[in-house]
């Protein structure tokens, strides 16, 4: 009997004469489940609901004023000394947190589709029906929408949730008194200690519709840090990328190297937050938290979103990711 590596055999007795029979030794899904085609409506709801999150979130960060918590002036937590200069500024969170993160996957994505050129293996897995008609879309392309879609969705999300947080919770920032009444020591400020604050006004408080940037609104968004979420948010989904997918490369620890790095820089983005004065340490362990958990939620649903391509002849190859 000769046997194939790629091949098992399997005895049946339902037959008359009994016979040995091949089967294909490959785990695959269904061929119809696999090619089946996705519906165009579906990038439609996917545009719609990207706008939907893009809109609440400026809404909040824009529109919506934070609540006016009440305050003990003895609390020494607030009259810390007002930044000058951030040492992390939005721009370079923007590059750190979404540029980067970007730009890995695309590369990987582009070094992933060359191998599968290579060995011959790239094929059309994802089809969009547009009525009657069906179009073929390349395996890398898909893959790409994939991520890239959930990835921009994911911080979309994060950036929505932490601005809610930030509007609902009011807290106020650690160098609030200082910014807000322009009185930079405890003696000159309180009077009653064990008084609440809850009346106020802050000095150049606006009343305008929209928000004052970094104005008296914004020194009542503390909690959680939109920093530290957004950072954990983009680097942890790019560790948990790279994790998934660099580790089938022969390239040793360096996997390992990139996830360290991934979050050492979310942490350290997070960190300058509270040495700038502008957050709490639970502020930021806050944002870290929310932007860590978005991010696994998001890309738990993005591996899960990847369709397996199958090679067209069964019984002469195996399943390739």
């Amino acid at each position: 009997m000769n046997t194939s590596p790629s091949r098992q055999h399997k005895y049946n007795d339902d037959s008359a004469d009994a016979k040995w029979i091949a089967t294909p030794n490959v785990g695959i899904r269904s061929r119809t489940a696999i090619l089946q085609p996705v519906s165009a409506m579906k990038l439609v709801f996917d545009g719609v609901s990207l706008v939907i999150v893009l809109l609440t979130w400026l809404l909040f960060k824009y529109l919506v004023k934070p609540v006016k918590r009440a305050f003990l002036c003895s609390d020494l937590s607030l009259y810390h000394p007002p930044p000058e200069k951030k040492v992390f500024p939005t721009w370079l969170l923007f590059v750190c947190a979404i540029g980067i993160p970007l730009v890995v996957i695309i590369l990987s994505e582009g070094v992933r589709w060359y191998y599968l050129i290579r060995k011959k293996a790239a094929k059309v897995v994802y089809k969009i029906q547009m009525g009657s008609k069906v179009i073929d879309i390349p395996e890398w392309l898909g893959n790409l929408y994939i991520v890239v879609g959930v990835f921009i969705f994911a911080n979309c999300c994060n950036s929505f949730l932490t601005n809610v947080g930030k509007v609902t919770v009011g807290r106020l920032r650690p160098h609030f008194i200082p910014s807000c009444f322009e009185k930079y020591s405890y003696k000159d400020f309180c009077q009653y200690p064990n008084e609440w604050i809850v009346n106020y006004t802050c000095i150049g408080e606006s009343v305008d519709f929209v928000k004052d940037k970094d104005g008296a609104h914004d020194i009542r968004q503390s909690f959680p840090s939109g920093h530290s979420s957004s950072a954990f948010c983009g680097l942890i989904f790019l560790a948990l990328y790279i994790h998934k997918v660099w580790n089938y490369r022969n390239i040793g620890l360096f996997p390992y190297v990139m996830e360290m790095l991934c979050f050492a820089l979310a942490a350290y983005i997070g960190i300058t937050r509270i040495t700038d004065n502008r957050h709490h340490a639970t502020d930021v362990l806050s944002g870290a938290i929310l932007g860590t958990v978005v991010a696994i939620i998001a890309f738990r649903y993005m591996v899960g979103s990847f369709k397996r391509s199958v090679l067209l002849d069964l019984g002469t190859g195996t399943a390739t990711d």
